[in-house]
């Protein structure tokens, strides 16, 4: 709730300005931003995510004095996290390929930039946006060996597994940030983002499974109870929400 408050607070302000009687020295122009940054999750649990890197593209279209619009997609790539998997290493799981979360949100900004000099190049400005967000999470690959004691001796259950997660989860999404454009070419801003809300759901599937004991002769499955070979899992909402602090340049 404080979240939603302050972002109407921030769009309310930018209103504002572009609504105050224009009098200072028009400062902005078309342009078009390219950036790359640092994308670190907000809480590594909750959003299932580990760091990692977002880049972008962005076109600036002065609307007045010191406001302007602009029009920007991302992409991020983030490693899931290992948290994700703990239940599945306690099974006998170990992971060869672990799931990549890129999140790409196209947002449409409102930006609000001044100079502290008016004959200075140094420019500070802060900016709120909202857009759509459309999550896609890599499948996984592993093996999996889960063993049993028996009065015969220790049995080992193993098997391939492909993990395929349901997409692409689209969900709503804001973004506001604050930072400072030098030269009218580079700029350094910490912007703070929350791509939405889905869960993160899919379809495991084991292949090739078999008991085997520890030489390596086939062993009876009676009364052993194996993961099963299809599963269809949800693991709960993930929520995509980062800081980044990233350097653009500007053509």
């Amino acid at each position: 709730m404080a979240t939603k408050k302050r972002l109407s607070l921030a769009w309310l302000l930018l209103l504002m300005c572009f609504l105050q009687p224009a009098k200072a020295q028009y400062i902005d122009y078309h342009q078009t931003t390219v950036y790359v940054g640092m994308a670190l999750p907000r809480t590594n649990l909750s959003d299932f995510a580990e760091q990692g890197i977002n880049v972008g593209i962005r076109e600036v279209i002065p609307l007045r004095k010191h406001v302007s619009l602009m029009v920007s997609a991302d992409l991020f790539r983030n490693r899931l996290s290992p948290q994700v998997h703990a239940a599945d290493h306690q099974q006998g799981f170990s992971y060869t390929d672990i799931g990549k979360i890129y999140n790409i949100p196209i947002f449409a900004h409102l930006n609000f930039g001044f100079r502290m000099d008016r004959h200075s190049n140094f420019r500070i400005w802060t900016e709120g946006a909202m857009g759509v967000n459309f999550r896609v999470v890599t499948v996984e690959k592993g093996m999996i060996d889960q063993t049993f004691a028996t009065d015969a001796g220790t049995v080992h259950y193993q098997g391939s597994f492909l993990t395929a997660y349901d997409q692409p989860k689209i969900s709503f999404a804001t973004q506001w940030g604050i930072g400072v454009t030098l030269f009218r070419r580079y700029s350094i801003g910490y912007m703070r983002y929350n791509l939405g809300k889905r869960s993160l759901t899919g379809t495991r599937i084991i292949s090739n499974p078999h008991f085997l004991y520890d030489d390596g002769s086939e062993a009876p499955s009676d009364g052993l109870t194996a993961v099963p070979s299809l599963v269809e899992f949800n693991l709960g909402n993930l929520r995509s929400r980062y800081h980044v602090v990233r350097f653009g340049i500007t053509f």
